[in-house]
């Protein structure tokens, strides 16, 4: 089987951006989207994520950050509880700032668990700027996995599967968005080949059971390429041996192996 992990960085806060960074990147939308979605509206697309993955049967992770530009975690706190509540999984963003101090992590870890009221088990770093000691300290606040790792932007072969290092579960990330556009240069119309082509060089790695991890930012939902994540979605459904999941149903498979 082929699981593919489903996860979402919440990197903006939630009026999204200032205009003017929207309207500079105003190519990056339908133009008639600017005539019926406020600006505040363009990078705010949890509904519309929900029920994607209700659509095909799964729901994803959703990594919240702690410290908002010009913004509050708080302002999260009914999207939080609502995705919580709904079994959706709450993971923690970390900052950066934060990798290298073992309370720093404490402290953002219990902000985001007292919101969501449940354990946090997964992390994820900001900027995938994370250390070969990362971690240990999650293993030591009881995080159970962590997903910031990613070997070659503009390659997917060396980020399949997972490794363990210091109790902790490592997804690395083989398909990043931002980095499909950017380093691959992977057009809208080619996405799909592409999902096509992973699917089978993992396949190809272990047929019985392979993890592919994608991450697709929570604010690109409305732009080009970020809008076709529907149609991801029911191209992997259509595959008999692939499992869409979330990082603590990934866990739980890979400790009943």
């Amino acid at each position: 089987m082929q699981y593919v992990f489903l996860s979402h960085d919440v990197d903006w806060r939630k009026q999204g951006p200032g205009s003017e960074h929207i309207l500079a990147r105003k190519e990056r939308f339908d133009q008639q989207l600017f005539k019926k979605t406020p600006l505040e509206k363009m990078y705010y697309n949890f509904p519309e994520f929900m029920e994607i993955e209700e659509k095909f049967g799964t729901k994803s992770t959703f990594f919240f950050r702690t410290t908002y530009e010009n913004g509050n975690v708080f302002d999260y706190e009914d999207e939080i509880k609502l995705l919580n509540n709904e079994k959706w999984e709450i993971g923690l963003h970390l900052d950066p700032s934060s990798v290298n101090d073992i309370e720093k992590i404490s402290k953002e870890k219990n902000i985001i668990e007292e919101i969501a009221h449940c354990k946090i088990l997964g992390n994820r770093v900001h900027f995938l700027k994370t250390d070969k000691q990362l971690q240990e300290k999650l293993n030591k606040l009881g995080f159970i996995y962590d997903s910031s790792v990613k070997k070659i932007k503009d390659d997917y072969k060396e980020d399949i599967g997972y490794y363990i290092q210091d109790k902790i579960i490592e997804f690395p990330i083989t398909i990043m968005d931002a980095y499909l556009f950017t380093y691959m240069k992977i057009k809208e119309e080619k996405i799909i080949s592409l999902f096509d082509d992973v699917l089978e060089y993992s396949r190809k790695i272990n047929s019985e059971f392979n993890i592919i991890s994608l991450l697709w930012h929570d604010n690109v939902l409305k732009m080009k390429g970020g809008r076709m994540y529907s149609k991801i979605l029911e191209f992997l459904s259509s595959q008999e041996d692939v499992v869409l999941c979330n990082g603590i149903e990934l866990v739980k498979k890979i400790k009943s192996k």
